[in-house]
Parts: structure tokens; C-alpha cells; sequence
């Protein structure tokens, strides 16, 4: 009868798995996934959603895009991101009053732009950096103020 090999279970041995797996890219499969969703959304808003979907997904990819740039994966200003969370704010008061989420036209290509950075970020971030974009999102959505990275890391020195 065989024996399987014996690992170290221990927490640390893990860990050293999981840190080591982060630092792979992301798979294809996912990366992939991902930025259908992104696109499929914001198709959906050039030609109006009945649904409210399709705007959060398009706001959490430019916040994922954003945050992914600042850890080192493509350029996005910061005022690019003001205009960009201007169009969306817009998108989401003309949803709330009409029932219908839609782009106006002028601001299409300026969010397209955003989406299309993170489809190329999604193809070449680490899987640890789309963690921890992530993270921040959801620390974002739970109400954190938006800090960028480095007034982040002046604020704990």
C-alpha cells in the first residue's frame, strides 16, 4: 500500500504555500472573467440598464484599475479618477430617478479607456495585487475614506 508523502501542516508551511501561489499571475480563466464582466457592463450602460448591476461593476473595475495602478500596474491619475467617479455619480442619480443606468455618450470613452487598462492589468498583475486591490475595495464599500497609496504610507510614518 502506498503512503502519501507527509507536508508540514503547520500554519506557517500554508502560509509559504499560499504566499508563493500569490505571487503568480492571475489565472487566465479568471483574468478573463473578470473583464467580460467589466466590458459586458459598460455595453450595458451605453445602451441603458434596466438594472443597477452594470454601473457597480464598471465603478468597482475603475476603483480595482485605480488601485492596481497604484501598486505599480499602469498609469491612472488621480484626477482621471475624479472624472471618472463624476460620469458614474451621474449614472447613478439619472438610474435612481429614471429606472434606467446609462453612460451620457461623452463620458463613454473616458470610462472605456479605465476598463480597458484593467483588462490589461488583469493580464499582468500578480494574483497577491488583485488581493489586495480587493481588499481596499472592499474597505472602500464599507465606508473607509479613499487614501491613495503613498499618502497611505506617509500617514504611518
Amino acid at each position: 500500500m502506498s503512503r502519501t508523502i507527509p507536508f508540514q501542516r503547520s500554519p506557517q508551511a500554508t502560509r509559504a504555500r499560499l504566499s508563493k501561489a500569490q505571487l503568480l499571475p492571475i489565472p487566465r480563466a479568471v483574468a478573463d472573467e473578470l473583464a467580460l464582466v467589466a466590458h459586458m457592463s459598460l455595453t450595458a450602460l451605453r445602451s441603458g440598464s434596466s438594472d443597477v448591476a452594470p454601473a457597480q461593476h464598471v465603478t468597482e473595475a475603475i476603483y480595482l484599475a485605480k488601485f492596481l495602478a497604484e501598486a505599480g500596474h499602469g498609469d491612472f491619475s488621480h484626477e482621471e479618477l475624479l472624472l471618472a467617479d463624476q460620469s458614474m455619480a451621474a449614472v447613478f442619480d439619472i438610474g435612481r430617478t429614471s429606472g434606467s443606468w446609462i453612460l451620457a455618450p461623452e463620458d463613454f470613452e473616458r470610462i472605456a479607456a479605465i476598463v480597458s487598462l484593467y483588462d490589461h492589468q488583469l493580464r499582468r498583475a500578480s494574483l497577491a495585487a488583485l488581493s489586495v486591490a480587493s481588499e481596499r475595495l472592499e474597505r472602500f464599500k464599507a465606508g473607509e475614506p479613499y487614501q491613495s497609496t503613498q499618502a497611505r504610507k506617509s500617514a504611518r510614518v
